[in-house]
C-alpha cells in the first residue's frame, strides 16, 4: 500500500527503560524523595530524549498512580480524610506537570489512559497534536503491579510532521499507529528491551 505523505509522522530519538534501568540521579534530591515508581520510569525517559521546550508533550499509562489511590482510599476510609500532597501526586497527570515544570515547558500537554489501547492511543494523540507543526514528546509509563507482575516501564520519543535531521526516523501512519501496543512497536522501531 502506498501512504500518503500528508497521513506520515516521523517517531524519532526513543528511548525505553525498565526496572533496575531507571535512573533519575538528574532530579535533586529533594524531587526524587516523593516519586512513585511511574514517575521515576516516566522522568527517566523524558528526560533522555527531551530536546527543547518548545514542544508539546502526551503522557499515557493504563495503571497510572494506582498505589498512590490504593493509599488515598485506604486513607479516606480509616480518617475520613485524604492527605493533599498524596492526592496532587495521584493525579494521571501529576509526572507530565512535574516535568513540564522541571524544563519551563509552557506549551499544552495531555495525560490519557485507555485499557488495552493506552500505548497506541497515546501514540495516535501524539501524533494529532503534532498536526499543528510542533514537535510532541510521548511518554508511556507503567507499574504493572496491580496486575500480578512486578515490572515497571517506560518509553518516550519525538513525534514529528517533518524527519529529524540529527536522527534516524520511523516514518509511520495514523492507521499503522492503530495496531501497535508497547512490544510491537519497540520491535518495528528496533529499540532494545
Amino acid at each position: 500500500t502506498t501512504m500518503n505523505s500528508e497521513k506520515l509522522f516521523y517517531i524519532s530519538k526513543c528511548a525505553y527503560k525498565e526496572n533496575e534501568e531507571i535512573d533519575v540521579s538528574f532530579l535533586p534530591p529533594m524531587s526524587r524523595r516523593k516519586l512513585s515508581k511511574v514517575d521515576k520510569a516516566a522522568l527517566c525517559v523524558m528526560n533522555e530524549v527531551y530536546e527543547n521546550s518548545d514542544v508539546k508533550l502526551v503522557f499515557a499509562s493504563q495503571y497510572g498512580e494506582f498505589d498512590r489511590l490504593k493509599k488515598l482510599i485506604s486513607q479516606y476510609s480509616e480518617e475520613n480524610e485524604v492527605s493533599p500532597a498524596t492526592f496532587s501526586a495521584s493525579v494521571h497527570n501529576s509526572v507530565i506537570g512535574q516535568f513540564s515544570l522541571l524544563n519551563g515547558i509552557k506549551n499544552s500537554y495531555n495525560a490519557m489512559s485507555a485499557g488495552d489501547n493506552t500505548f497506541c492511543a497515546g501514540l495516535i494523540e501524539a501524533a494529532v497534536d503534532c498536526e499543528q507543526n510542533k514537535d510532541v514528546l510521548y511518554c508511556y509509563a507503567d507499574c504493572f503491579e496491580p496486575v500480578g507482575r512486578d515490572k515497571t516501564v517506560a518509553f518516550a520519543c519525538i513525534v514529528s510532521k517533518k524527519p529529524s535531521p540529527s536522527s534516524s526516523s520511523l516514518a509511520i501512519s495514523l492507521d499503522d499507529m492503530k495496531k501497535y501496543n508497547l512490544s510491537k512497536f519497540l520491535e518495528s522501531a528496533g529499540v532494545k528491551k
